[in-house]
């Protein structure tokens, strides 16, 4: 089943939380990868709360989870999403922006969650 997208819409992108790195800061940070459409690797590393699901030091990893995006542009069946809103990386707070099949995406709510 193809997920109901538009442009500008909150979504989380299938991942798989490969391991917990520390409890420091809090809630603890997590390294995660997917790959994108095109079959390349991508890792993120990021606190807990950015990613989907109730990550734990405990959790059996790796384990599934999600990372929560926009989307950018949809062309076909691929969408770009971005991490905008969510995740960014550097001292520019660039965030991350992938092509993922567009069924994979899950619709989300639209808020960012709180670190």
């Amino acid at each position: 089943m193809v997920a109901i997208l538009s442009k500008g819409d909150s979504c989380e992108l299938p991942a798989v939380a490969v391991d917990w790195l520390t409890d420091d800061p809090q809630p603890g940070i997590v390294l995660v990868e997917l790959l994108d459409a095109h079959g390349r690797p991508h890792q993120l590393v990021g606190k807990s709360v950015y990613f989907g699901g109730e990550l734990l030091p405990t959790s059996p990893y790796p384990c599934p989870t999600g990372i929560r995006c926009t989307v950018e542009d949809i062309n076909d069946d691929l969408a770009t999403v971005s991490t905008t809103d969510w995740l960014t990386g550097g001292p520019d707070h660039i965030p991350f922006v992938f092509e993922v099949l567009l069924d994979i995406l899950v619709p989300t709510n639209p808020q960012p969650p709180s670190a």
